[in-house]
């Protein structure tokens, strides 16, 4: 995948619209005035369409947490507000928590990351070593995104990465071979065995 390709999946949206509605109007309907005053610039249709690309990429146990949240504030939320109340005290990292904690990963491995997390990471450590932590993490954030939204959608729960255990070598140095001693009842029978050959040759 290349660069621009990576840029361009940023603006991709994937949030129905029937759900865009639902959550503006419970907005609406909590905060009337305030909510009619903060979007008052915008028609329904543009609206709901700027609800699907800030939500892009929430389930729906993420939405159930922004209106849980959002019950109890009495200020009218702005939409990347709201997202914010759908992630937080979720199970998964965000996009911009798993980068910091990506980040903290490359100066200190023994700091906790993710499977996830560093998965993303390795994806884009050509882009981070050849153009920096800025161009990095736009795509860090979407590819995570992406796999953040495909891991929910079947149910996996945030899982840490460990550091795989190397496997032990097993070592073919002669000098360090060491022969099995001969049970002493084959050892007698086999000088026996030379005493008759020997016996055997003088005659």
């Amino acid at each position: 995948m290349s660069n621009i390709e990576l840029f361009k999946n940023a603006f991709a949206v994937n949030f129905p619209v029937e759900v865009a509605e639902l959550v503006l109007n419970r907005i609406a309907d909590l905060h009337g005035a305030e909510f009619a005053k903060k979007y008052a610039g915008y028609s329904d249709i543009e609206l709901t369409q700027l609800a699907c690309t800030v939500l892009s990429g929430l389930n729906h146990a993420d939405i159930a947490r922004g209106i849980v949240r959002m019950n109890s504030e009495e200020w009218c939320p702005n939409l990347p507000k709201f997202r914010s109340w759908c992630e937080q005290g979720g199970d998964w990292w965000t996009a911009d928590q798993a980068w910091a904690k990506a980040m903290m990963f490359e100066s200190d491995p023994l700091s906790k990351i993710t499977k996830l997390a560093k998965r993303s990471l390795e994806e884009v450590r050509h882009i981070l070593n050849a153009e920096g932590q800025k161009s990095a993490h736009y795509a860090f954030r979407d590819i995570y995104q992406d796999y953040l939204c495909q891991a929910k959608e079947k149910g996996r729960v945030q899982e840490m990465w460990e550091k795989p255990v190397a496997a032990k070598t097993l070592g073919f140095d002669a000098g360090n071979r060491k022969g099995v001693p001969c049970p002493p009842e084959l050892l007698s029978k086999l000088k026996n065995v030379n005493a008759l050959g020997r016996d055997g040759g003088a005659a």
